[in-house]
């Protein structure tokens, strides 16, 4: 799985790599579960997809919160993230209804 860029909010805000928001908040709540043994609830808010999707103070010149062996900054894991793929979920069911040649309808 491709990895990805999120934002995470609790009472901490962090970029998160991870392949998909859930793992993201899995991750958050690993590195940052419990301030002073009070339990941190952490939602994913969203993929970051260009510098203006970040939060608050965050630049691209910051590191994510990530495995520790990751080496690349914000910015640059934007410049090689992958194309988002959008499907095209309006002609789906558009040949499901359509008789094959030769059936009637």
């Amino acid at each position: 799985m491709i990895s990805r860029l999120y934002t995470v909010s609790a009472t901490l805000t962090a970029v998160i790599m991870a392949t998909s928001e859930h793992e993201a908040e899995i991750r958050f709540k690993s590195d940052f579960g419990e301030i002073k043994d009070q339990p941190i609830d952490a939602v994913a808010d969203g993929e970051i997809r260009a510098e203006a999707d970040l939060p608050g103070d965050w630049t691209v010149d910051c590191l994510p919160y990530c495995p520790r062996d990751n080496a690349l900054t914000i910015g640059e894991f934007l410049d090689v993230l992958p194309p988002l793929v959008v499907r095209d979920t309006k002609t789906v069911d558009m040949f499901e209804a359509t008789p094959a040649a030769g059936e009637k309808a």
